[in-house]
């Protein structure tokens, strides 16, 4: 499953005299959308706080992580989101993040490519670290992060939950190939082809093709900020002018899944796979 994969590929904990060396600043700003400068700003964020905790002062734990996103930029309201990401994170899986997997989370909430939002965001939807997503999971996210907004946003208020679970509905009808009432990885990238809100763990208007809604889906953004090239339409629109995203055919979204690094050709025909959270 994804969690064996993760534990297989997992780095070990960083030691005390490779933190802020020369070596690990540049590594890890080749492997993210980093700068080495952002890097040791990011390391002086970390070091401030794996300092108050004496016994362990190489790590971020659990109570700290929300003060370790604020620092850098990211607000996370609500504890049912902030648990999942931490997890996500924790790459480990050792119940603490070190300066490694705080460094690449951060690149993948923030900045990352769209290979890394999708498998970061699949991560998080999969609560119960199985490597699948359930239709609870999903409705628990979206809820959770519709709540942190609202909080954020101080816009008070309850959040749909009925038009949430009837979206997420919906993504399994549509998605759910093997009508196992689970996503699995590769069933879930071709919903956030469709879906790019999925990423950012928003309910997609246009598939339940609301009219009633102030926020039109063309004033959405997709992963990225255009990683996939796809326009969403506003469904209000001629269809013959604007058509969805959720009309691209399969060989554009062979392309784009090429092109981004998480589809991979194998055999001949040709034939070709999801690239999985755990080949990372």
């Amino acid at each position: 499953g994804n969690k064996a994969g993760r534990k297989a590929g997992a780095q070990k904990c960083i030691d005390a005299k490779d933190l802020g060396s020369k070596r690990m600043l540049s590594e890890l700003s080749h492997r993210t959308s980093f700068t080495t400068k952002e890097v040791a700003d990011l390391l002086k964020v970390f070091k401030s706080l794996a300092a108050q905790t004496p016994r362990q002062p190489n790590v971020i734990l659990q109570s700290q992580f929300k003060s370790a996103l604020e620092e850098a930029g990211i607000k996370a309201e609500n504890n049912v989101y902030l648990k999942r990401l931490f997890t996500a994170f924790d790459r480990n899986e050792t119940g603490t993040i070190d300066f490694r997997e705080y460094v690449l989370g951060m690149s993948a909430a923030s900045r990352g490519t769209a290979r890394e939002k999708i498998s970061l965001s699949f991560e998080v939807y999969d609560v119960d670290n199985t490597g699948k997503i359930t239709q609870d999971e999903m409705v628990k996210i979206l809820l959770a992060v519709a709540d942190h907004e609202q909080k954020v946003q101080g816009t008070g208020g309850n959040v749909d939950k009925e038009v949430i679970t009837k979206f997420v509905a919906q993504v399994f009808k549509k998605y759910d190939m093997r009508q196992n009432k689970v996503l699995s990885f590769d069933e879930y990238v071709r919903a956030v082809m469709n879906h790019p809100d999925l990423v950012d763990f928003k309910s997609d208007l246009t598939l339940l093709e609301s009219k009633t809604s102030k926020e039109t889906a063309s004033e959405k953004k997709g992963i990225g900020e255009g990683d996939f090239g796809i326009k969403i339409t506003d469904p209000r629109a001629p269809a013959e002018t604007t058509p969805t995203a959720s009309s691209i055919s399969y060989e554009d979204w062979v392309g784009i899944g090429l092109k981004n690094g998480f589809l991979r050709i194998v055999g001949r025909g040709p034939k070709y796979a999801v690239v999985q959270p755990s080949e990372r």
